[in-house]
């Protein structure tokens, strides 16, 4: 594998990271919103990521024909909302039980925590790959 394989590598997974931070971070925004009687609120979202299948790949190399992930798509979640009992909120229904989307904070925050690890390592990978080629030039340029 080389160098510039693992560069790419790196850059997808980043980006990958990106993707779940971005809607972890709109879950938990939205955790709280509360929605009225009768209408339809925010719905948590997940992302769905896929690796590219080998058929996919140009190229006859092993270098060409590791599979890369992707954001296949971002889709909403099947969750249930969770109803909090409040009657005095303007938004409760005749029973006093108020609608917050199936957002679970505690969950979301581990997430967000798994996917900043996530985005560490992957950055690191790519920060040692992007030495080590400063490092060969550096000895090419000595020669």
């Amino acid at each position: 594998m080389g160098l510039m394989s693992i560069l790419s590598l790196s850059t997808a997974g980043l980006g990958v990271e990106r993707a779940r931070l971005e809607v972890s971070a709109a879950n938990l925004a939205n955790a709280q919103t509360p929605v009225a009687a009768g209408q339809t609120g925010y719905e948590p979202l997940a992302v769905l990521v896929r690796s590219t299948a080998m058929s996919e790949l140009s190229g006859g190399t092993l270098e060409s024909a590791l599979p890369r992930p992707f954001v296949s798509e971002i889709v909403p979640m099947k969750t249930s909302p969770r109803r909090v009992y409040e009657p005095g909120h303007p938004d409760a229904d005749a029973k006093g039980y108020v609608n917050y989307p199936g957002v679970d904070p505690v969950t979301t925050m581990l997430d967000l925590i798994t996917i900043s690890r996530s985005y560490e390592a992957n950055l690191k990978a790519f920060d040692i790959t992007r030495s080590l080629l400063q490092r060969t030039i550096d000895i090419g340029g000595q020669a």
